[in-house]
């Protein structure tokens, strides 16, 4: 991990997510102490799903990019958490995402916001695998057989800069977009999901 020293302020490390309310994220942090995994818990602060991970790109750029960004017309939708799950290679231990098309076309939306715009992101070879980091450099204790059943309303999505302070790593909200915006009808007499 980078020391606070190291760290480049003119860079950001930055990446399109869902962040999650404190009510789950409090159900969560109660959850993660009875997960099959052990290793670096993720402060509950910081839970969230990934939509996107753009890397490390100049300061500079971060007008272009909230800039580009459209209000997808995706209507307020629902996904469920539904099971631990281990990705030896990055030692992650996590719970994902049940799938979801809306959520995979809020990933492509954002994706493809940007290439209109001219941001090139280098492309993750991996397929789209939602989930919520609960621990890093995680071991498996025990099988993974309990499954688990947290619904989350997705009805906006951000952009969070990763920053290292004194305590580790911090993930901090620098924009917010609604998934949907309603019409002036909607508005009027109340949005339908």
């Amino acid at each position: 991990m980078p020391s606070i020293a190291k760290s480049d302020k003119n860079m950001a490390r930055l990446f399109f997510a869902i962040a999650l309310p404190q009510d789950l994220r409090n159900k969560l942090e109660l959850l993660q102490k009875m997960c099959p995994f052990t290793g670096r818990p993720v402060s509950a602060h910081n839970f969230h799903i990934t939509l996107l991970f753009l890397g490390e790109l100049p300061r500079t750029q971060l007008d272009d990019i909230i800039e580009a960004i459209v209000i997808p017309a995706i209507k307020p939708f629902q996904i469920e958490l539904n099971q631990f799950a281990y990705y030896p290679k990055a030692e992650v231990g996590c719970l994902e995402v049940a799938p979801s098309e809306k959520l995979t076309e809020l990933h492509q939306h954002i994706s493809r916001n940007l290439k209109q715009a001219g941001i090139h992101i280098k492309q993750s070879t991996k397929p789209f695998r939602p989930h919520i980091t609960l621990y890093r450099d995680a071991v498996v204790n025990t099988e993974i057989t309990q499954s688990v059943h947290h619904q989350l309303k997705v009805n906006h999505f951000c952009l969070m800069e990763s920053q290292f302070n004194q305590k580790g790593v911090y993930y901090e909200v620098i924009e917010e977009w609604p998934t949907y915006e309603p019409t002036i009808k909607e508005q009027f007499f109340g949005i339908k999901d």
